[in-house]
């Protein structure tokens, strides 16, 4: 076989074309199979899958590229080939939060970009596994995004997943593990300490649900304990609530603040009427500034911004090369994408 003019591959190097005609099908029907889609049968998948393997199949890297870019270029689909999965609570209404919206928002926006349709799910806590399968599969989805959910849940069951290239923008989803993408959340607590250190705050304290606190992974915590054995602040044991989800609900804040007496805290969210009761407890000179680790907001006139839009649109870009290049399933290495945030301070 006569080498492609530029090209660097030895000429007995086995292409799309030659394996094609050697299986006896089209190079289109061998290029989905070794893309894993399910327009080709499974047991043709494996033959072809199998038939590159033993030839030491390696697609060009540059027409690889190059095709990726044709197909992110193509028209939006009439139907949604991307969707975000969304757990109800037990109650049948949906969890909101600021985060996951502007995470939503990211993830629309960059899958609009690159020519695919996005679209969110709701889906009840007791729905059934069947009717969701058809129902994702009639919408003609290739790539599912899982998005933070009311509590911790193991999804597992919920899916065939070895039909869709997923990717998880949270850490409540503790299985299947799939490729995430998420928060640096140990170096955005540590980063919030420094400028809070930097302000003069000396004993900086954490108020947080224990249910977000797991979902973190106790990185928030870890951060928080660093800082205050190492870094030149006094000791401040966090407050841990009972809640689940982020909002801390707990009345024995007001106990915590008393007996702590931080000069700021750290919070992700929190009920406004509970932090203002709590904080009218405390004598007005000491009572602690407000910082929050979800962008400043009413309460808070400082905190770090997790950049949830930017955390969207790198999900979305992993999935899109997830499914160019073929990859469904369960990963064997499921891998952990961190985006760091930034520090942002407003006049109040």
């Amino acid at each position: 076989m006569k080498n492609p003019k530029g090209s660097n591959r030895p000429k007995n190097h086995p292409t799309l074309r030659s394996l094609a005609a050697e299986a006896g099908v089209s190079p289109m029907t061998f290029s989905l199979a070794l893309r894993n889609r399910s327009q080709i049968s499974l047991p043709t998948r494996k033959r072809l899958q199998k038939l590159a393997k033993q030839r030491g199949y390696q697609p060009d890297p540059t027409i690889s590229k190059l095709m990726q870019h044709l197909r992110m270029r193509a028209p939006t689909r009439a139907q949604a080939n991307i969707c975000g999965l969304f757990i109800t609570n037990t109650t049948g209404t949906a969890h909101r939060h600021v985060f996951a919206e502007r995470v939503h928002t990211g993830l629309k926006q960059r899958a609009e970009s690159l020519g695919f349709a996005y679209d969110r799910l709701e889906i009840p806590a007791n729905a059934s596994s069947t009717r969701l399968q058809d129902m994702v599969r009639t919408r003609g989805v290739e790539g599912l995004v899982l998005l933070p959910m009311p509590g911790q849940c193991d999804l597992t069951t919920l899916l065939d997943w070895k039909q869709f290239s997923v990717v998880s923008v949270t850490c409540s989803v503790i299985a299947p593990r799939v490729h995430t993408v998420v928060p640096n959340h140990y170096d955005n607590m540590i980063r919030a300490c420094q400028k809070l250190a930097q302000s003069g705050f000396k004993r900086i304290g954490l108020a947080i649900s224990r249910d977000w606190d797991e979902r973190v992974r106790h990185r928030w915590a870890g951060a928080i304990y660093w800082q205050n054995e190492c870094g030149g602040t006094e000791p401040v044991p966090p407050f841990i609530g009972v809640a689940t989800g982020p909002r801390i609900t707990d009345p024995h804040l007001a106990d915590w603040l008393q007996a702590q007496r931080p000069d700021v805290i750290v919070v992700e969210a929190i009920d406004g009427e509970l932090l203002n009761r709590a904080l009218r407890s405390v004598p007005a000179r000491q009572r602690p500034v407000v910082a929050t680790m979800d962008g400043p907001d009413d309460q808070a006139s400082r905190g770090m911004d997790q950049r949830p839009e930017e955390i969207g649109a790198v999900a979305i870009e992993t999935l899109a090369g997830m499914i160019s290049r073929g990859e469904r399933g369960i990963p064997q290495r499921a891998l952990n994408i961190m985006v760091d945030g930034e520090w942002m301070s407003r006049p109040r």
